[in-house]
């Protein structure tokens, strides 16, 4: 019986900590969209420490062993499956984002930029794009 209560503490735990783990996930949008790099940087921070400690609670899990599990502890680690997946979906979005936002300045500077050096081919013949080089624009308030 010690097993059950303490797998279904685990569960809990889990979800626990993957709900601070979301509202740290949506923080993290938000600093992008905002461009607030030191909120940015705090969160990302924190999320590393949630994933480290919800990586050694699911080790824990996993070494409890094959055991009969209860309807409850069935409909937690439904909510727990369940709150994986939309923080899978949360970092689709962010990395959806970034990519969109990446691949459009990346476009104003092939644009607006032009090449100081030579085109680099790739082994296959391919032209390869430069990462975006740093820009400065002279502006007046």
């Amino acid at each position: 019986m010690a097993k059950k209560v303490q797998l279904s503490e685990l569960i809990d735990k889990e979800i626990e900590t993957l709900d601070v783990l979301l509202d740290r996930q949506s923080r993290v949008h938000i600093a992008v969209k905002t461009r607030n790099w030191i909120d940015l940087e705090e969160d990302l921070e924190e999320i590393r420490k949630l994933s480290l400690e919800f990586s050694a609670m699911e080790e824990t899990r996993e070494g409890l062993g094959k055991t009969e599990i209860s309807a409850e502890e069935k409909s937690k680690l439904l909510a727990l499956h369940s709150k994986l997946l939309k923080s899978k979906i949360e970092n689709q979005i962010l990395n959806k984002y970034i990519e969109t936002s990446r691949n459009f300045v990346q476009g104003i500077l092939d644009n607006a930029v032009p090449q100081r050096r030579n085109v680099l081919y790739s082994r296959n013949g391919k032209i390869i794009k430069r990462e975006p080089e740093s820009v400065v624009l002279n502006r007046i308030f």
